[in-house]
């Protein structure tokens, strides 16, 4: 009896959890289709598609100031949750290692944009877009996820996406404008951050030790294959819009933008759930090999379920959706033809990130990076080719065929386990 009302209990905490974490993600779709309709009406596709590629260029060094905190960082806080010394010294040993790679990409981003043309004619956007690397270096969401404190993670990106979207329709008043739009979501980012961090420092008394800064360099060190791995895997998501900007112009890339922030609603969504259950996972796994795959399997079957018919459901709308970003009329075969060849990327994705859960919670990490590496070089081939071919719509053919191969690849990685579990 006991033990049936302690399960009712953490049944019923994770869905508050759930729904207080869901409601903090929610702000992060919402909010930029907030803006992209008023930025397009007040900038154009052309500026939308300098935007885009502004805010790819910054994501992929979020992937490498992150370094590993997202995964094996959280996966360390959820383990030892408990133990506020060992928390305490990871913690402060992460920031360290961060601020050192904050200071070293600081300087590659300055080197990229100063000496590669691409990159040069549109300097602003890139020199503003690099606030966001510099909110993701302080933001403390990964230390939130490891301890499951998701009324603090609501709170920074209700914060930070708050500030933005004001930001965003006070101060973008012309078309040259555009270059100040990442600006403000940086800004919105580093305001917030900063408070959940100073949350952080208080609950854990965080402080400098001695030996900080070797332990800083020995993360870099053990981080490094997982995080080259991860930027492979940046790669794959965020270079797309500026391979196609140099292809196609930045027209080409704002319809681009366009179609991807639709289908980035299905892959926010599911990046959250990932982390809002991977703590949870990596937990269950880690206290017993066979038991973890039962709530694996149930978390991600029933979000599988919601995927498809959300999918369905922008399927079913997709002149209305598209009509919401003030396209023209006269646009809506082309660039629905566009967007249901891409509701196949949900669809798929879906699968790829519950078996990514399964690959990083069992320590599959040297597969994992073997896959990303490769199927990144293999996505960015075959998008230069069909891009080049027959236009915006390789950019999604592209993306489906690797979620597909990727399914295939992590389920013979995987293979062996689940027959151990049958």
């Amino acid at each position: 009896m006991i033990k049936i009302l302690h399960q009712k209990l953490f049944q019923s905490k994770k869905i508050k959890n759930f729904f207080i974490y869901g409601f903090g993600q929610a702000i992060n779709l919402i909010s930029p289709l907030l803006v992209i309709p008023y930025i397009v009406s007040i900038c154009a596709k052309d500026g939308l598609g300098k935007i885009g590629v502004g805010f790819s260029f910054a994501l992929i060094f979020n992937v490498l100031i992150d370094y590993g905190s997202y995964i094996n960082g959280t996966k360390e806080i959820s383990i030892n949750r408990d133990n506020s010394e060992i928390l305490r010294k990871k913690i402060a040993s992460i920031y360290v290692m961060k601020f050192f790679l904050l200071l070293f990409f600081a300087m590659v981003a300055f080197l990229i944009v100063q000496f590669v043309p691409f990159f040069n004619k549109e300097a602003a956007v890139f020199y503003f877009s690099f606030l966001c690397v510099v909110g993701q270096f302080i933001n403390p969401t990964w230390i939130f996820q490891g301890t499951e404190s998701y009324k603090w993670i609501s709170f920074v990106n209700i914060l930070s996406k708050f500030i933005y979207v004001v930001c965003i329709f006070v101060f973008i008043k012309k078309s040259n404008d555009y270059i100040y739009a990442n600006a403000y979501l940086g800004l919105g980012l580093i305001i917030a951050s900063l408070v959940g961090l100073l949350v952080i420092i208080n609950q854990y008394k965080l402080k400098f030790y001695s030996g900080i800064s070797s332990d800083a360099i020995l993360l870099i060190k053990e981080e490094f294959s997982l995080t080259f791995s991860q930027l492979f895997l940046s790669f794959y998501q965020y270079l797309p819009i500026i391979l196609i900007s140099a292809i196609g112009g930045n027209t080409m890339a704002g319809q681009y933008r366009i179609i991807d922030q639709i289908l980035t609603v299905f892959r926010t969504y599911l990046q959250m759930f990932f982390n809002f259950v991977y703590a949870d996972v990596c937990l269950q796994f880690h206290r017993s090999l066979k038991d973890g795959f039962k709530p694996w399997l149930k978390y991600n079957g029933l979000n599988y379920i919601l995927i498809v018919v959300l999918a369905s459901t922008v399927f079913i709308f997709t002149n209305k959706i598209l009509l919401f970003f003030k396209l023209h009329a006269s646009e809506l075969d082309i660039m629905g033809g566009y967007l249901k060849i891409g509701l196949l990327i949900p669809i798929f994705m879906g699968i790829t990130f519950a078996l990514k859960q399964l690959i990083l919670a069992l320590n599959k990490n040297k597969e994992y990076i073997r896959i990303t590496i490769g199927t990144t070089f293999l996505s960015l081939g075959l998008l230069y080719f069909l891009v080049n071919r027959i236009g915006l719509e390789g950019a999604f053919i592209t993306t489906i065929c690797i979620e597909i191969i990727v399914i295939i690849l992590y389920y013979f990685v995987l293979k062996p386990i689940f027959s151990f579990n049958k």
